[in-house]
């Protein structure tokens, strides 16, 4: 059997979520539909929702952080599918979860524009999926599959680099986003 080449599906595989045969399908349905692999595993009920965030977390920590390896990856997905299936020791359940939270990190990208409305959270984790196959930003990913405007990029990025300096905060610069680059309600909604 050919080895999995998709890095996520690959992660997937190796901590037990999927099989490769299941890859394998997926695969071929991503490539004939332009799908991300991800988005295929989930609409197939091969993994839920939740599985795929918590792989393209590990993978983009996996992208960012040096020190981060990938027996580390493999690591801290199989401790998450011990955690689904209800075998995972008491001494590891605080390890996924610090890993897993978002308290106390930086705001990111993808979300900000989904605090402003300018994007789902489905249009978020197909660009990441996407970002992390084409080695591409994740801005980039959006602004060329016209899920943002390049102006609602920069701006984003500008209101993300003031409330990383302390200089704004995160819902006073969805709403601006959100005032600057949606469309405006038509006046026969009101009908």
């Amino acid at each position: 059997m050919p080895k999995v080449t998709n890095q996520l599906a690959q992660l997937l595989a190796e901590s037990g979520f999927v099989t490769d045969e299941q890859v394998e399908d997926a695969d071929k349905k991503s490539q004939q539909a332009g799908v991300p692999i991800g988005r295929i595993l989930v609409l197939g009920d091969q993994i839920d929702e939740k599985t795929l965030l918590a792989a393209l977390e590990v993978m983009i920590h996996l992208r960012d952080n040096a020190m981060f390896t990938e027996g580390d990856a493999q690591e801290i997905m199989g401790l998450l599918k011990a955690d689904m299936d209800g075998t995972i020791k008491d001494a590891d359940k605080s390890q996924v979860k610090s890993f897993f939270s978002r308290k106390n990190k930086p705001l990111r990208i993808g979300e900000l524009l989904v605090r402003s409305g300018l994007v789902t959270e489905a249009d978020i984790v197909n660009a990441v999926e996407e970002s992390l196959a084409t080695r591409k930003k994740i801005g980039q990913v959006l602004v060329s599959n016209s899920f943002i405007t390049n102006d609602a990029l920069e701006m984003a990025l500008t209101l993300l680099e003031g409330i990383k300096s302390g200089e704004g905060d995160a819902s006073e610069a969805a709403k601006n986003l959100r005032e600057a680059h949606s469309y405006p309600d038509s006046e026969d909604d009101d009908d």
